[in-house]
């Protein structure tokens, strides 16, 4: 078996898997079965351990509050976004504006109400939406830069240091199947107690405080 270097392709994290169950050519697991196992683990690591984090776009429309797809993530690609960390505003002249999350109950209780450039924006389920509502001009030009993470089915998509936690998933499952439950409850711990330390120790961002979600002082005080 050669050296294997990351990022792992998916051949090589099926090879490690067969490493850690000791069955290097396929015969009690198919390797259809634990390429499926290192999906799970890869769909677990990715949601929980929201470690595939991307930037992307939303094409703002007059007059709509609500949006299910990113510019080059295609239809529905919101419903698999995990958090998002940050939205900022561009106009299309190189002027960006960070949008404050809102919970969408304070839409019209908000000191914005008439239509113009977004100020707000919230995320809930399958869909995110800005407030106020955009005027024709200001969506023909303007879009909405999204930071967040986002829910993989692939081992590649995964930051290096994260790819051996799919293989630890995928090698419980396998052991599981084969009635080894102590093996596989040791391959699982390991799993869980390497993902709350990756998550803890590199993308836990921490709760806002009361400062951040406090709306922001937009009079202007007049010279006399």
């Amino acid at each position: 078996m050669s050296a294997l270097t990351l990022p792992y392709t998916a051949a090589e994290a099926l090879q490690q898997v067969r490493v850690l169950i000791n069955e290097t050519t396929a015969s009690f697991w198919t390797d259809e079965e634990i390429n499926n196992w290192i999906i799970e683990g890869v769909i677990d690591v990715s949601s929980r351990g929201v470690s595939w984090e991307k930037r992307d776009s939303i094409n703002l429309a007059a007059n709509t509050i609500a949006y299910t797809a990113l510019v080059s993530g295609g239809a529905g690609a919101i419903a698999k976004i995990v958090k998002v960390y940050a939205c900022v505003f561009d106009d299309g002249s190189n002027d960006y504006k960070g949008l404050q999350q809102i919970h969408p109950r304070m839409i019209k209780h908000l000191t914005a109400k008439d239509a113009g450039e977004p100020l707000y924006f919230w995320h809930f389920g399958t869909e995110m939406g800005v407030w106020p509502l955009t005027t024709t001009t200001v969506a023909s030009a303007g879009l909405i830069q999204v930071f967040f993470s986002q829910i993989s089915y692939a081992i590649t998509d995964l930051p290096d240091y994260y790819q051996s936690l799919p293989i630890l998933y995928a090698a419980a499952k396998a052991k599981m199947k084969d009635q080894k439950y102590a093996a596989a409850n040791q391959l699982f711990a390991i799993y869980l107690n390497a993902l709350a330390f990756q998550r803890t120790d590199l993308y836990e961002r921490g709760a806002d405080s009361n400062d951040m979600l406090k709306t922001p002082d937009r009079t202007q005080i007049v010279a006399r």
